[in-house]
């Protein structure tokens, strides 16, 4: 029987391994992207495949990282001592530059009982430019596509496998050593659960783990029969056309009674160019990071806070993208819109709980040598911007939010690492929404190039604002420029562009929505000042 005590207890030990994997990796990882930024995330699962506990990293790895096991699971039979790799989007993956790495282990019976999975972004994963996330109209142009392979048989290291991955990335010497990394972190916390299984066996372990699984069920059914029952749709623009013409959407019907919940997504529309659609697991794993949300802050977080929701994504729409669809925005924008529906939606059936979206956007950018340029290793960032104001309080500034949490490099470090000067990083005042509680305020973020370099940026919310709810205004919508000679171009919100040194990058992420009519006055979305 497991009582509160022992499930906590429970939680809390599978969730320090995977804390204590991620660590490993931090520690051990050469790119700026893992050690700095802290872009990766640790978990642990059961012989089936479920999320049983994860490290408090990121929601768009976290809740897609099942769907990778289980393609794992089903097209390699794992021995004790194996490790597989894998980022095919099409096969439980995110984006490219996410590659997973899974171990197995077995217990003295050589029955599966548990595996550990890392999930980092590697800084480049090759293709058409460096860093990977340049908008692209073909999976091919993105870099390479890794189904379920082998990396480590039977302990020993594929040297053929990985000679393939490093021929195809740039800086293949830190690519291996993030690679590296994964595996130093998966040992540690396969070593871990064995001396936790030590005491009373792996089979306890699993069955504790289990039982950690279905509380989490029991969890999301009784908070969700403590909301309202009712349904509500939001209709959100992704920002771009469709490959058949039409404007893309992320159309959602939110239904809850009594403790089911159903997200259908009937009626988005086809896929995009530019690298804007998202895998089926991306959507599954904002419909995840919603019912977490709903859950109070002690809840265990894994997969049985889907076991009373049901998930509907037409196949082959820009949610589930077909073949060979470009993904590598999908992952990080339309995962942010997909919230966006959510939060909307959710906010219309209980105001209460719910604020106006946030920035729903990542503000990607990549640097990289140019050609016949210096080298240095390709970079890749995400910038903060201004979350939504919402019934608790105003929105936060400049802030991570949603399907991300990464840290920012710091200054010192990036300039030691690439050629460039920050110029300037602060929060870009009044751009969050008016509104009872106001938008948070987004960011400036400026660099200059001391070395020819390839740039390219990949983001959304420049020409449709971040909405306000319940009479609140929208916060400021993105802008990316270059200045050049002194004169400012803006850009467009996804492209690629060769820059010189001088030039520099002007990046300003959008303000959160505001919330709430402000008393005595109607709200008007605030002039940023520069």
């Amino acid at each position: 029987m497991n009582d509160a005590v022992s499930l906590a207890l429970t939680r809390d030990l599978l969730a320090s391994v995977a804390e204590e994997m991620a660590e490993t990796c931090v520690r051990t990882a050469a790119s700026a992207n893992v050690k700095e930024r802290r872009d990766l995330s640790a978990a642990v699962f059961d012989g089936e495949g479920r999320l049983v506990a994860h490290a408090a990293h990121i929601p768009v790895h976290l809740g897609a990282m099942p769907a990778t096991v289980r393609a794992v699971l089903a097209r390699l039979p794992l021995g004790p001592g194996d490790v597989a790799l894998a980022n095919d989007p099409y096969e439980g993956g995110t984006h490219l530059p996410d590659v997973t790495a899974v171990a197995p282990l077995f217990d003295a019976g050589r029955r599966l009982r548990f595996l550990v999975a890392v999930r980092a972004h590697h800084a480049d994963i090759g293709g058409a430019v460096p860093g990977s996330m340049a908008p692209q109209d073909s999976v091919h142009a993105e870099g390479l596509r890794i189904p379920p392979v082998r990396l480590v048989r039977r302990g020993v290291r594929d040297d053929d496998v990985l000679r393939l991955v490093l021929a195809n990335v740039r800086r293949p010497q830190e690519r291996l050593a993030d690679l590296a990394a994964k595996l130093a972190a998966l040992e540690h916390g396969l070593s871990r659960l064995r001396a936790l299984g030590a005491r009373d066996g792996l089979a306890r372990l699993s069955r504790d783990a289990a039982a950690l699984v279905a509380y989490a069920g029991r969890i999301a059914a009784s908070s969700l029969r403590g909301l309202r029952d009712g349904s509500a749709r939001a209709d959100v623009a992704l920002g771009v056309g469709g490959v058949d013409g039409r404007p893309a959407r992320v159309r959602l019907r939110l239904d809850k009674r009594g403790s089911r919940l159903v997200a259908d997504f009937t009626g988005t529309t086809g896929p995009v160019p530019e690298g804007l659609n998202a895998s089926a697991a991306v959507t599954r794993s904002a419909v995840w990071y919603l019912v977490r949300c709903l859950c109070g802050p002690d809840a265990p977080s894994n997969d049985g806070l889907l076991r009373d929701v049901a998930i509907v994504v037409p196949a082959g729409s820009l949610l589930d993208a077909p073949y060979p669809a470009p993904v590598a925005g999908g992952n990080v924008e339309t995962s942010q819109r997909v919230v966006d529906a959510l939060w909307l939606a959710a906010a219309r059936l209980w105001p209460e709980r719910f604020g106006a979206p946030g920035a729903g956007t990542m503000s990607n950018w990549t640097l990289g040598p140019a050609p016949g340029g210096p080298s240095f290793p390709p970079y890749y960032e995400t910038v903060p911007a201004g979350a939504g104001g919402g019934p608790q309080g105003p929105g936060a500034d400049a802030i991570q939010q949603h399907m991300t949490n990464t840290r920012s490099t710091p200054v010192e470090v990036l300039e030691a690492r690439l050629p460039v000067r920050v110029r300037r990083h602060a929060v870009r005042r009044g751009s969050g929404g008016a509104g009872r509680c106001r938008g948070g305020d987004g960011l400036v973020r400026e660099l200059e190039v001391l070395a020819p370099a390839e740039l390219a940026w990949l983001m959304t919310r420049h020409d449709d604002p971040p909405p306000g709810v319940a009479g609140g205004a929208a916060g400021a919508p993105g802008r990316v420029s270059v200045v050049r000679g002194g004169r400012v171009r803006r850009l467009p919100p996804r492209g690629r562009l060769l820059v010189a040194p001088g030039d520099v990058l002007r990046i300003e992420t959008p303000g959160g929505g505001g919330w709430g009519r402000p008393r005595g006055e109607t709200p008007t979305p605030r002039r940023p000042r520069r």
